[in-house]
This record gives structure tokens, C-alpha cells and sequence, in this order.
């Protein structure tokens, strides 16, 4: 410890002696020593300043290095990232090529059509492989564009639409030939093959979908347009079997598409049974067979329970067939699937018809007659298809008739009453394409009370030629294949007003018993005859087959009235309204009903509700002014009968108001 202290202190003592030592030494040498000692000394300091100043330039030429070193590693790195950026985008899109190309290859539901093979006198006449294979490709788009369907493309099976091509072919490997292959792999492209070929009678065309057999026709050299389209019609039957059957029907052929339909309903794969049923139905109402029809349409809506157009089709044939609550059943359930998601199996603008056409029934089913005039409103609004603007205006037309605005309905459909046609351009073809065009007419004359216009009409609307069986429309359905549920009723009820009571028996007996209108009437026909039990007993069985109606319960209620059962009459004028809030006829006649009660006081407010859904009906305002006027209100009864006076009345209002407007005056 003693050497190592010693040491420390030998070493800081020679350090501290350093200064000295040179003082000491400059101190005791001579002049010129001391001056060549600070000479040394100047020079070593220069040369330190001048070491320092090049390590400065050193130092900034260094950092100049640096800094260009630092801006050219920056610009490699930016080329390297913009190198990899371009090369990442390339790859990107070489994926994204390839992943379109694969997607629309699996995706791919066109049909192609091969180059044909054909004799070689054909080609030199330039009616090469490719020229044929054009030609049937024509023949299907003609087909494609003059098939009308409502349903949407995405419903069928196998849906090629528009996408019909005739394939060229390639050499060697190419971007088109590498596409067939993955539509072939992954698709699901339907393909054409066929041929040409000499018999000893002319030529054969034959034609196969995809590996199956070939159909073959044949026929003269001179008949090869005939064989192409003939073999072109055979694949549109085998690859698109509904609309190939719609197609036929569309043109007339409506033997041939009654047999596709069959077929595909019968044999076709489960998605298209729904739709093959549902249009042999519709065939087979056109042909008048509504109970066939009927069935069709049942069994198309059990495949099928969100197929909206199959319900609607059952609906009108089971109104057809007199089966009133089974048709209301099947329209509200319509209306339900044409407004929801369903919808989406039908054509836009299919659905925007739809709805409001439901609803127009709905209207006509539960005598809410007043709403028929907005929803016509919205059916005109739109593009025509299947004659929907013709059918508009004679619904609109019958039932401003059925809600007793007569003079309303002459001027909805145009008809001439001095010349017993339309007056309206464009509605003398509604009586051919629109069978029911007469209705109106018919709900007129019911509206008036006169039976004998009603007789003479419905003989006359007997008469009509039944359907020919070609019109798509539904409203086909006609007088003709509507004797039974229609037009014999109203002759029976027309011959009984006329007191022609055994004619009017003679023909309701040829009537069914499951008919709504058919059982009513055999209720106003003993009503009529004064026989109210069992006039009673009818209406009872005909509210009981339709509970969900008011009309059973209304024309009940009627007759309880002529029997002066006036409260009776009003319970079944209460349950009418409860049936159907809208209907202007009970509550008409629950205001009648409470004056013979001698509460006129009363009857005011049913006849000011009824104004509400039938303000135009002339017996409404006759006895409201009744009504009013026992009630010592002159003033106000003497409003309402003039306002009855410009309305339609029928023979017996005429003569009442008569009666009343001298008294009020």
C-alpha cells in the first residue's frame, strides 16, 4: 500500500512538473536557446492549425459523401419499392384476370354452338359449317325474343337467355381456347353440336345437346331452312322446356303446348313442376275446362307455396267455379307473396301489375268497390302487358255498376247504349280479346232493377262463342264457360223478378250446389215467391259455404226486411258490415230498416256512412231525404232529393221520389 501511495504521488509530482521544468529550463538557458525553443514551438502550433483545418476538410468532404451516399441509397430504396409496388400490381391483376376469368367460366350458363359438319357441295356453295351453325343460332334467339314469360331468368333450371354464340374455331393455344376449357370444366354452358348430311332423298340435319342422342330431320335440298328450324326448336324444347311450351302457346300451337306443359309437369326435374302446372292450368282454363284448370293451379301452389302467379290463377278459376271463399282465400294469399320476397320470381314489371290487380279482385270479392278506381288508376300507369289497360277499364266499369254509379260505368268503358257497342277508339277489340267485357253491361242493368234488360242480355251472352284456346290472357275466362256460376243464376233471379217463377226454378236446378252466387240466388228466388223460410234456409247455407262474404247475409237481410222482420234484418245487416266495413249496400239498408222502426232519427247516420262508399247511388239519396224529411229536417231532405234526381234510379225509386218531392215542397 506504502509503494502503490508512493507511485500515485511520484507520478502526479512529475506531472505537475512538467510547466516548471520548461520555465526552469527556459529560466537558466541563454537568449537564443529560448528563442529557437519558441520557434519550435510557433511551428508545431502551425502545424497543428493546418492538421486541423484539413481534418475539417476531411470531415465536410465526408459528409458530403454521406449525404449523397444517403440521397442515392433513398432513390434506390424508392425504385426498389416502386419496382416491387408495379410487380405486386402485376401480379394483382394477372389474379384478378385469372379469378374473373375462372368466375365467369364457372358461371357461364350461355349456350354455344358449334361449327356443323356439312357436305362438302354445301361449303363450296358457301354454306359452310359456320353459315349453318349461324343460322340455327338466329333460330333460337327468334325463339328466345317471342317467348313471353313472367317468370324471372333467375327460376329456371337452365338459363341461357341471350347468351347464345356460335364458337369459332381456334388454332393452337389461345386466350379463347383456354376460356372454353375452364367454361367446359367449371361451367355450365350448353353446347350444339350437328351435322349435315346427304340421304337418298336430299339432306339430314341432325342436332344434339351436349352428349345426348341427336334428333334427326329430313327433307329436300330446298327444305334446309324448314330442317334448321325444326332442329332449332327441338333444342330450344330440350334446353329451355317452359318457355319452349310458352313459345308454342304464344303462337298459337296450343295442342303442342299443352302437351310441353304436361310433359314437364309430369317429368320434369322439381324446380319446374310448380311453373309446368301452373301454365297447364292456364291452358286449360283458355280452353274453358275451369275445373281442370282449378286443380292444376292447386297442385302448382302445394310445389310451389311461395309461387305468387299460381295462387292469383287459383283464385280466378275457384271464382269461376262459384267457389267465392276459396277465391278470396287464394287473392289475399296472392297479394301477400307478390308483396313480399317471393316477389323476386317474377318480371318487375309483372309483380308491379300484379299487385294492384289483386287487389281489384280483393275489391269485387268483399263489395269494396270504392277502392277499384285507384288501384285501375295504378294498372294504367304502367306498360300494357297481357291486355291488363282493357281489363282495367272493364273492371273499373263493373264495379262503379256494382257500387250503383251507372252513369260513371257508361262513361269508364265507352259503351254506347243507343248502338250497343263501345264508343271508346281501341275498346271493340276488348269484346274478342276480353271476354268478360259484357259484365258491365249485365251489372248495370242488375243496378237499375231491370230484369228485363238482365233477361235479355244473359240470353244474348249465351249465345257468345265459347274461347278459342290461344289468348294467354286469364281473361279468357268467359260468359261461355261461366253458364253454371253465372249467367244462369242471374236468368233465374231476372225470370222470378218477372214473376216467371217456373222458368226461374228450371233454371237454377241446372246450377251446382257449391256455387256462392247459385245458392244466393236460390234465396232471392223463394224471397221473390214470399216463401221466407226457405228463402231463409238458402241464404243460411250460402253464408255458411262463404262465411268470410257479406252477400249472403245482405240479400238475407233484405228479405227478413220485405217480410217485416226489421230487426232481424238489421242483425244480418250488422253482420255484413262486420264482414265488409266498406260495403254501402247493408248499411243502406240498415238505414231503411231503422225507418220502418220509425228511427229515422237513426237511419241518418247509417245513410251518411253509406255516402261514404257509394256516393253517387241514386236510392241512397231518395231515402236519406225520406229519412231526414220525418224527421222535420225539410230543408236538408229537400238537398238530398235533389241530389237523388240526378242520379240513376230504377223505375220504382223514379216513382218514389215523385211521390216524395211534392210532399217536400
Amino acid at each position: 500500500m506504502v509503494e502503490e501511495a508512493e507511485a500515485h504521488g511520484s507520478g502526479a509530482a512529475g506531472a505537475d512538473a512538467g510547466p516548471a521544468a520548461a520555465a526552469m529550463a527556459l529560466g537558466s538557458a541563454s537568449r537564443e536557446e529560448a528563442d529557437a525553443f519558441l520557434a519550435k514551438q510557433g511551428r508545431l502550433s502551425d502545424e497543428q492549425v493546418r492538421l486541423v483545418g484539413l481534418q475539417a476538410k476531411e470531415l465536410a468532404l465526408e459528409l458530403d459523401l454521406r449525404h449523397w451516399s444517403l440521397r442515392v441509397r433513398h432513390v434506390s430504396d424508392l425504385m426498389k419499392l416502386s419496382f416491387e409496388l408495379a410487380a405486386a400490381l402485376i401480379v394483382l391483376a394477372i389474379a384478378t384476370f385469372i379469378g374473373a376469368t375462372v368466375w365467369n367460366a364457372a358461371h357461364d350458363d350461355g349456350l354455344v354452338i358449334e361449327a356443323f359438319s356439312v357436305p362438302p357441295d354445301l361449303a363450296a356453295r358457301g354454306l359452310t359449317g359456320q353459315v349453318v351453325a349461324t343460322q340455327f343460332q338466329d333460330r333460337l334467339s327468334g325463339m328466345q325474343a317471342n317467348t313471353d314469360s313472367i317468370r324471372a331468368a333467375n327460376t329456371f333450371r337452365n338459363n341461357w337467355g341471350d347468351d347464345v354464340k356460335v364458337q369459332i374455331p381456334d388454332t393452337g393455344v389461345s386466350v379463347g381456347e383456354f376460356y372454353r376449357y375452364l367454361a367446359a370444366w367449371l361451367g355450365h354452358q350448353t353446347t350444339i353440336t350437328g351435322e349435315v348430311y346427304r340421304n337418298v332423298r336430299g339432306l339430314t340435319v341432325s342436332a344434339r345437346v351436349g352428349s345426348a342422342a341427336a334428333q334427326k330431320f329430313s327433307g329436300a335440298d330446298a327444305d334446309l331452312d324448314v330442317l334448321v328450324t325444326n332442329a332449332a326448336e327441338h333444342v330450344y324444347a330440350q334446353t329451355q322446356p317452359y318457355r319452349y311450351a310458352s313459345f308454342l302457346f304464344d303462337q298459337g300451337r296450343s295442342a303442342e303446348a299443352m302437351q310441353a306443359a304436361r310433359s314437364l309437369a309430369l317429368n320434369g326435374p322439381p324446380a319446374e313442376k310448380p311453373w309446368a302446372y301452373m301454365f297447364w292450368g292456364i291452358m286449360l282454363g283458355n280452353r274453358g275446362d275451369n275445373r281442370a284448370a282449378a286443380e292444376m293451379e292447386r297442385v302448382a301452389a302445394r310445389l310451389g307455396p311461395g309461387l305468387g302467379a299460381a295462387f292469383f290463377n287459383l283464385a280466378i278459376f275457384e271464382a269461376a267455379l262459384g267457389h267465392d271463399e276459396a277465391a278470396l282465400r287464394a287473392n289475399r294469399r296472392a297479394l301477400e307473396l307478390f308483396q313480399g320476397p317471393q316477389a323476386d320470381q317474377f318480371a318487375p314489371y309483372a309483380v308491379a301489375i300484379q299487385i294492384p290487380n289483386t287487389k281489384i279482385l280483393l275489391g269485387d270479392e268483399t263489395g269494396d268497390y270504392g277502392s277499384v278506381g285507384r288501384y285501375v288508376a295504378q294498372i294504367e300507369a304502367l306498360p300494357d302487358y297481357g291486355n291488363a289497360h282493357a281489363s282495367a277499364v272493364i273492371e273499373m266499369a263493373n264495379e262503379l255498376a256494382e257500387n250503383h254509379d251507372v252513369a260513371a260505368s257508361l262513361r269508364a268503358d265507352g259503351w254506347d247504349v243507343e248502338n250497343d257497342a263501345y264508343a271508346i277508339r281501341g275498346m271493340e277489340t276488348v269484346l274478342t280479346d276480353v271476354d268478360l267485357a259484357p259484365l258491365p253491361v249485365l251489372s248495370r242493368a242488375i243496378a237499375l232493377d231491370d230484369w228485363k234488360a238482365v233477361r235479355n242480355d244473359l240470353a244474348a251472352d249465351e249465345n257468345l262463342p265459347g274461347p278459342n284456346g290461344n289468348l294467354p290472357d286469364l281473361k279468357r275466362l268467359d260468359f261461355k264457360t261461366m253458364l253454371r256460376v253465372l249467367i244462369w243464376p242471374w236468368q233465374a233471379v231476372a225470370q222470378a223478378k218477372l214473376g216467371e217463377f217456373a222458368a226461374a226454378h228450371a233454371t237454377i236446378d241446372r246450377t251446382p250446389d257449391d256455387c256462392y252466387l247459385c245458392l244466393r240466388a236460390r234465396g232471392r228466388i223463394r224471397a221473390t215467391e214470399k216463401r221466407w223460410d226457405a228463402s231463409a234456409w238458402w241464404f243460411a247455407r250460402a253464408a255458411a259455404q262463404a262465411p268470410s262474404l257479406p252477400f249472403a247475409y245482405t240479400e238475407w237481410g233484405a228479405m227478413l226486411m220485405a217480410r217485416g222482420d226489421y230487426g232481424g234484418a238489421i242483425a244480418q245487416f250488422r253482420i255484413a258490415n262486420t264482414k265488409s266495413p266498406n260495403f254501402a249496400d247493408p248499411l243502406e239498408m240498415w238505414g231503411e230498416a231503422l225507418m220502418r222502426l220509425n228511427r229515422s232519427d237513426l237511419g241518418l247516420a247509417k245513410f251518411e256512412e253509406a255516402n261514404r262508399y257509394a256516393p253517387n247511388w241514386g236510392r241512397l239519396h231518395l231515402k236519406w231525404g225520406e229519412a231526414l224529411f220525418w224527421s222535420g229536417n225539410k230543408a236538408e231532405a229537400k238537398k238530398q232529393f235533389d241530389v237523388a234526381a240526378h242520379l240513376d234510379l230504377s223505375e220504382a225509386d223514379k216513382a218514389a221520389l215523385a211521390e216524395a218531392s211534392p210532399t217536400n215542397g
